[in-house]
Parts: structure tokens; C-alpha cells; sequence
């Protein structure tokens, strides 16, 4: 699954090869952001790949491949957890490197518990296979004593919004210019930022600075510090609100010139954690009249009644709306079942986080007799693939207006076929704006919830 893939995985296996070293994978579970873990969950995964780590070494080193804000009922910093359980199985001499997601809320016990953290350095995530490699050589350096590294961790009191985290645009892509420049100097082994995950409700979320130094720990602070301070000086930038309401959207779809006008849904971003069922575009797809108009959904039984219907059937479906009352409530459709598909496929182009094989659950387009075409699945899976439409025979390039659950991750394969990428500031629970939520646990102060947050 991953060795012909392009995953911080397929980077694992590309460095064993040519760095000629063993490599030994114990344990790999992924699933999109959802909601707290449960602590039995945390317990037998953790535990079962503890007791993997425990029985199966001696080892030379360690590589931890983790996303960096998961959360559990029993721990807010789940990855700064399993890497002080890690050190706690191998000791204080085996190297510890963990790789990490760019959304990561990077805490002082990650930096404190793994000898190295390498971290993404773009978004969309297009970079997992070199920061692997990047993570093992690394790794295999301290294996062979040639350094023994020191870091330094800065978080500067700031939240960047998910709206703001594009790499390939300003302010953001200043901000990796900076890290790029300072892991040109000399003695600098890396460095990274972590964006943060906005919708964890933690103590450790929002923006941090990290840099791995040779050997001077004062270097290290200082290089880290002035990352840090160039994105607080920044901070205005960040926190501006863009994107447009759903009805403005569909009307600004429906007036341009060309398509397809592909909308991107913030609020029902399903990597971040959403149901991926929203209807609050579709909504005002159908008022406004959009009939060149292709989104998915997630609605397994309206996929269970298409498939009573078979291929050419008539269906009248509720659609969407069934998770929660965040996203719109279910939409009266009526219309024809043109494919139907078990909702296997694969992509091996260059996507966001590196995936080729993917699963969308049983699935069937309908062609509502409105005009609009929906792709209902069966499983939370974001819009990240054109193949995910081209494997039901639908092109999205035909429509004159396209929606793309997510902000981010799905520019890489939708930006080759798009007339615009219009960002749209809905509802959700993934909402961009961050003013809707109530935070218990976060830090206070806080920009740009606290105004007057001092960074010193």
C-alpha cells in the first residue's frame, strides 16, 4: 500500500533502500479527524504497538510517524504521549525521530521525548516522501554518533486559520521562506513549523517554530525565536476573514465566464474532521437554478435505496444533511441512478498526503431531475482525487460548477482543471471562522481571540 505510494511510509521504505538499513513496521492506523479518541481505543493501539516495540527489538533507532493533534479522552497531546512512551520502552540512548503533519499542534513534550522532529513543510501536503527521507538520514546519523543534536521549540501565542494556510501563497509562503533560510545556516540540521490544528481545544494548539541545531543550543533558540517573531509580526495577516457565503458563491459559479468554478466547502472539510455531508451549497444549487452543477456526499442510505433502485431507477431521496445539525438538514431530490460502484480507486499522481489507493464505500451518482449531478457515498472521504468521479464515469471539467469538500487538500488535483478555486466560508464543523466555537482548554491569551496577546 504504501511502498508505491508517495506517504511519510513509501518515504520509510524508499530510505531503507538506500540507506541500506532494516526496516521493521510495527503498527500503522490512520483515520480522518473525527472527534476525541476513545480511551480504549488509545489503549489497545498504543498498547499493541508498545508491546511490538518491547518484543520484537533491540533496536538501533526509531522512527514515529504520527499526524501530531490527535486527542483522547485521557490525553490532550496523544503524539507527545506515545513518544514518552517510546522513550520509555527503548531508554535514553536509541534516537527517536518523529515525522509530523503540518496541522501538527507541536507540544514541549514532543521536542523533549524525540531526538529529532521533522515536520511537512508545504500545504497542500505534497512533500511526505522527502521529509521521510530527510526524518531516516537523520536518523541514521545519530545511529552512526556522527551528531548528537540539540533543538529548541518557540509557539508564539497565534492561531493561523485554515484560510491562511496555503504554502504556495502569502503570508504563508513567507513564512517557509523564513525556515528555508534558516535551515541553510550553518549548523542547522532542520527546520520547521507546525500551522496547528485550530479545532483542537488543547493547550498546545496554534503555531510553533522548531529548529534542530548540531550542537549550540543557543543558536538553535535564537534561529527559532526569530521564525517565530517574523510570523507574529505577521499576525494580522493571518487572522483576516475570506471566502464567500454559499449563495454568494453559486452566484458568482453561475455568472463567470467559464468553468468549472470549483467551490471549496471550509465548513465541510472532511480531513480537518467534518461528516462530509453538508447540503448548504446544494441548497442553494437547486434555488438558484445551478444545473451544471457536481458534488458528493456522504449518505449511506440514500446509497442503499439507489441500489434497490438498480442502474436507470427513479429515486426520491433526502439527501445529506444527517449527521448533525451543522451542515443543513436533508434535501428533497428527485432524479435517475446512472452508476453504481463499490467505490474502490486508485491515483498515483502527486496529491495531497501521498495516497494512491482509496476507498469511497458502495456509491451511485444520481442525475437530479433539477439538473444537478450528486455522487453519494458510503464512507467520510475527502475530495482529493479526480478519480474518485473519473472511476464513476463522470468528468468534472464538463460542469460549470464543481464543490470540493476541504480548503487545502484538494487543490492539487482540482487546480489542473479549474477555471477558478473559490473559497467558501460556511457553516460547519469546520468552520473557518473560528469566532463560532467555544474553546475551554486553549491557551489564553491567544491571538486573534485575545486582541492583545503579547508575544515576549
Amino acid at each position: 500500500m504504501h511502498r508505491g505510494a508517495k506517504t511519510v511510509f513509501s518515504g520509510y521504505f524508499e530510505a531503507a533502500d538506500r540507506l541500506g538499513f532494516e526496516f521493521v513496521p510495527i503498527l500503522f492506523a490512520a483515520t480522518d479527524p473525527g472527534g476525541t479518541i476513545s480511551a480504549d481505543a488509545f489503549d489497545r493501539l498504543v498498547g499493541e504497538a508498545l508491546a511490538g516495540l518491547r518484543d520484537q527489538g533491540p533496536w538501533d533507532g526509531v522512527l514515529l510517524n504520527q499526524m501530531g493533534a490527535a486527542v483522547s479522552e485521557s490525553y490532550t497531546d496523544v503524539d507527545g504521549e506515545i513518544a514518552r512512551r517510546t522513550r520509555e520502552v527503548v531508554g535514553p540512548d536509541i534516537p527517536v525521530v518523529m515525522t509530523l503533519d503540518l496541522h501538527a499542534n507541536v507540544s514541549h513534550q514532543m521536542a523533549e521525548q524525540a531526538d529529532a522532529l521533522v515536520i511537512y513543510h508545504t500545504n497542500p501536503h505534497l512533500d511526505a516522501v522527502p521529509r521521510a527521507n530527510e526524518a531516516c538520514d537523520l536518523l541514521m546519523r545519530m545511529i552512526a554518533g556522527e551528531i548528537s543534536p540539540v533543538h529548541a521549540l518557540e509557539t508564539p501565542p497565534m492561531v493561523i486559520g485554515i484560510m491562511h494556510q496555503n504554502t504556495n501563497d502569502p503570508p504563508m509562503n513567507g513564512i517557509i521562506e523564513d525556515l528555508l533560510e534558516v535551515q541553510a545556516r550553518p549548523g542547522v540540521l532542520h527546520a520547521s513549523v507546525g500551522q496547528g490544528y485550530p479545532w483542537s481545544d488543547v493547550e498546545e494548539m496554534g503555531f510553533a517554530c522548531y529548529v534542530l541545531h548540531e550542537s549550540s543550543e543557543y543558536e538553535a533558540s535564537r534561529l527559532a525565536r526569530w521564525m517565530a517573531q517574523r510570523a507574529w509580526d505577521k499576525r494580522e495577516e493571518f487572522a483576516t476573514q475570506v471566502g464567500m457565503t454559499p449563495a454568494d458563491a453559486v452566484r458568482y459559479g453561475l455568472a463567470a465566464g467559464e468553468g468549472p468554478v470549483v467551490l471549496l466547502d471550509a465548513g465541510d472539510n472532511i480531513g480537518a474532521g467534518s461528516a462530509g455531508d453538508s447540503t448548504l451549497i446544494l441548497t442553494e444549487a437547486i434555488s438558484q437554478g445551478a444545473d451544471s452543477y457536481l458534488q458528493t456526499l456522504r449518505d449511506p442510505e440514500a446509497v442503499a435505496v439507489c441500489d434497490a433502485a438498480g442502474l436507470g431507477g427513479k429515486v426520491d431521496l433526502r439527501v445529506g444533511g444527517k449527521s448533525d445539525g451543522l451542515h443543513g438538514g436533508p434535501v428533497a431530490i428527485t432524479g435517475t441512478v446512472t452508476r453504481l460502484s463499490d467505490g474502490a480507486f486508485e491515483d498515483n499522481r502527486a496529491l495531497h498526503a501521498g495516497w494512491t489507493f482509496y476507498d469511497q464505500g458502495r456509491c451511485a451518482v444520481v442525475e437530479c431531475d433539477s439538473g444537478q449531478t450528486l455522487l453519494l457515498v458510503s464512507t467520510s472521504i475527502g475530495n482529493v482525487s479526480l478519480e474518485q468521479y473519473y472511476s464513476v464515469d463522470v468528468r468534472p471539467k464538463e460542469f460549470k460548477i464543481v464543490v470540493a469538500k476541504g480548503v487545502m487538500s484538494p487543490r492539487p488535483a482540482y487546480e489542473p482543471i479549474a477555471a477558478e478555486m473559490i473559497l467558501v466560508n460556511s457553516p460547519g464543523a469546520t468552520s473557518a471562522d473560528l469566532s463560532t466555537f467555544h474553546y475551554a482548554h486553549r491557551r489564553k491569551p491567544l491571538y486573534p481571540f485575545e486582541e492583545w496577546a503579547t508575544y515576549e
